[in-house]
């Protein structure tokens, strides 16, 4: 007789409830930072099946064109329709494809839609609320059911548009401009989460050791601090070149190799919010 499912051991669902607070975490922290400055969930979804359909790829045995996409589909979840989609697929990300967030989306309307271009081409300076060809009826066309006057404040924080005095919107750009920090950010998560997938590819997950600590630290002027990251830098320096004296040196290769990723994050000085207490002495 079949067993019951309730008398099958459920030793799964608690590692993946494990991963999932991980991961929560990790898209959590994304999510704020790329949100910040206008990186919509559409791009950011349209990357994670591609990524998922070109690692499914690589485990299991090649087979046939279809049967390959069934594999793939039972792997990753997606429909075939979209794997095989995706296999298909130009995979850059254009500027003025629909996986673009709605702000972005009502800009590239307004940059390409002639109803709101001049006679030279040019995206005209439009009214918040005007009958007929307004910045309400672009968004409305554009954007869906977004209220123009949230949308016009979303892209003001963005940088895409400018209002002026009387009330005209002018727009900028039409993508908002990610600062070099968060694009620095971004690149460098990518090589310690390498190391960590190559690993678990390697069959070698039980040698994995990850110990992370965070640390705040505290100065009364600017140029402490920038005396303090040039310490810091001397410092990660001189830590690498120590782990490097840790492996043979009588031979350049060795049987065994250990990888070993540093990383040495700070932020931008702010204000402490730390109330500083006086003690008194009777």
């Amino acid at each position: 007789m079949a067993k019951s499912a309730s008398s099958v051991p459920q030793r799964g669902p608690s590692r993946l409830i494990h991963i999932d607070d991980h991961l929560a975490r990790i898209l959590s922290s994304l999510a704020h930072l790329l949100l910040r400055h206008g990186y919509g969930h559409g791009r950011l979804a349209r990357l994670t099946k591609t990524a998922f359909v070109d690692a499914a790829r690589s485990i299991g045995p090649k087979l046939n064109s279809k049967a390959n996409i069934a594999r793939i589909a039972a792997l990753t979840g997606l429909t075939r329709v979209e794997v095989s989609r995706i296999l298909k697929s130009d995979r850059t990300l254009a500027i003025g494809d629909h996986h673009l967030n709605r702000a972005s989306r009502v800009a590239v309307g307004w940059q390409t839609d002639k109803r709101y271009l001049d006679r030279r081409g040019r995206p005209r300076r439009l009214a918040l609320s005007a009958a007929g060809i307004g910045f309400a009826d672009l968004v409305k066309r554009y954007s869906g059911d977004i209220p123009s006057r949230a949308m016009l404040e979303e892209m003001t924080r963005l940088g895409l548009v400018t209002r002026d005095d009387s009330g005209m919107i002018s727009l900028v750009r039409n993508i908002p401009e990610l600062p070099p920090s968060t694009v620095a950010t971004v690149g460098a998560i990518a090589p310690w989460v390498n190391l960590v997938a190559s690993a678990d590819s390697a069959h070698s997950t039980k040698d994995v050791a990850s110990h992370t600590q965070q640390m705040k630290i505290y100065f009364n002027s600017l140029s402490e601090v920038i005396a303090a990251a040039r310490e810091l830098g001397v410092r990660q320096r001189s830590f690498v070149a120590g782990i490097q004296q840790l492996g043979t040196r009588t031979k350049l290769t060795g049987d065994y190799e250990v990888t070993v990723s540093v990383a040495v994050a700070t932020t931008r000085p702010s204000r402490s919010s730390r109330k500083r207490t006086r003690r008194k002495f009777s």
